[in-house]
């Protein structure tokens, strides 16, 4: 133990700052709140420190650039064990710090420094100002010191729990395309923020084909929880659509099943379900409300595929009705959700621009290549999922 810290706290603490999810590289949040405290305070260097074991790390810096030391040569090891903020005017003339090596060498002669908490109280990280001279902030400026490390406390915790929640959901998504034969079949989901609440999912169960797209109201955390929710539901019908039970009736019993979760978030959902016997094209889908699907056929011809019936979570007695298609030997299916539509050049006509992108493309994975570069040149409103499945030509 390299403090003296009561050991159940400090080992709840460093459990909290493994969860922080650090690695080298700055965080861009926290290097603007250093930047403003240093040019607000007019100091010669800001940090955001943290302390891990035995070792001070620093996720943002200005002024300098900071690598980890020993724990015990900061400052920031006794404004944690303190819990409070520490003002130092002269570093110097203080027997706490006189010997720490910042000090002695001559770079720091006044500190302040602020702990930072995560939701459960732990003191994961600090907000410093360091100064070669003598220095005493009135009380305006420490005012303005906490401002900042609230800023700087809400982009530590915030930018750590997008993180993990960034990879849940990215783990939830399919790892690898399907090639069954005579098919390709693949997605890709480009959220607008770190999460989103596109999702979408494939699997293959008897020969059968089974596709889901779908689009949560709204974008973030809470919108990405209802997605992977929805997915893992529509998933549990997997066995009953391989053994050709109607799409209508598995539909419905999925959104009366989600409905006390819809109505208690305030949220809906527009879907699209799909079912291809990958023997001989047979497709049956339902569509809940997305509209956004067509079938590129290898004679030239473009099919739009929708419904009338309603997203998941808008009507409690609300059906669903099971329609199909068949995709013939060379014929291109895509489904997608709303946020590509901002990157067309006539959103309202999209049906010939996004015939044309799945023609010009030599592939699946091509024509997702495809959307990640037009999403990386425009600007999205909303997050873009592609979904597709090509029957090969005969």
């Amino acid at each position: 133990m390299v403090t003296g810290t009561p050991p159940a706290r400090e080992e709840r603490r460093q459990r909290a700052v493994e969860g922080l999810l650090l690695t080298s590289e700055r965080d861009e949040g926290l290097a603007r709140v250093t930047r403003v405290a240093r040019l607000l305070f007019d100091v010669r260097f800001s940090t955001v420190t943290v302390l891990d074991g035995d070792r001070a790390v620093f996720p943002a810096a200005a002024g300098i650039t900071a690598e980890p030391m020993p724990r015990r040569q900061t400052f920031c090891h006794t404004t944690g064990e303190l819990d409070e903020t520490l003002y130092v005017a002269d570093a110097r003339r203080d027997p706490r710090f006189a010997d720490l090596d910042l000090v002695a060498s001559g770079q720091v002669v006044f500190y302040a420094g602020v702990p930072l908490h995560d939701g459960h109280g732990n003191v994961v990280g600090t907000l410093c100002l360091f100064d070669d001279r003598e220095r005493e902030l009135d009380h305006e400026q420490r005012r303005a010191l906490a401002d900042l490390a609230h800023w700087a406390q809400s982009e530590l915790t915030a930018s750590t729990e997008m993180a993990a929640a960034e990879r849940v959901q990215a783990s939830m998504l399919p790892s690898a395309p399907l090639s069954p034969e005579g098919w390709q079949i693949s997605g890709v989901c480009l959220p607008a923020l770190a999460v989103g609440g596109d999702f979408f999912d494939h699997g293959v169960t008897d020969g059968v084909a089974d596709l889901v797209l779908g689009d949560v109201m709204g974008k973030g955390t809470g919108a990405a929880l209802v997605g992977a929710g929805v997915r893992a539901a529509m998933r549990g019908t997997r066995a009953a659509v391989a053994a050709g039970v109607d799409l209508g009736v598995t539909s419905t019993q999925v959104a009366r099943a989600l409905l006390p979760d819809l109505e208690s978030t305030g949220a809906f959902v527009t879907l699209l379900h799909l079912a291809i016997d990958l023997d001989d094209g047979w497709t049956r889908f339902v569509d809940a409300g997305l509209g956004l699907a067509l079938v590129a056929r290898a004679d030239g011809g473009v099919e739009t595929l929708g419904s009338e019936d309603l997203p998941f979570g808008i009507v409690v007695e609300a059906h669903w009705t099971e329609q199909r298609l068949s995709l013939a030997p060379g014929d291109r299916l895509v489904v997608f959700s709303d946020g590509l539509l901002d990157l067309l050049e006539d959103d309202h006509e999209w049906a010939g621009e996004i015939a044309a992108l799945v023609r010009e493309a030599a592939s699946v994975d091509d024509l997702l290549q495809r959307v990640v570069t037009l999403t990386q040149e425009g600007a999205p409103n909303d997050d873009v999922t592609v979904l597709a499945a090509f029957r090969e030509p005969a």
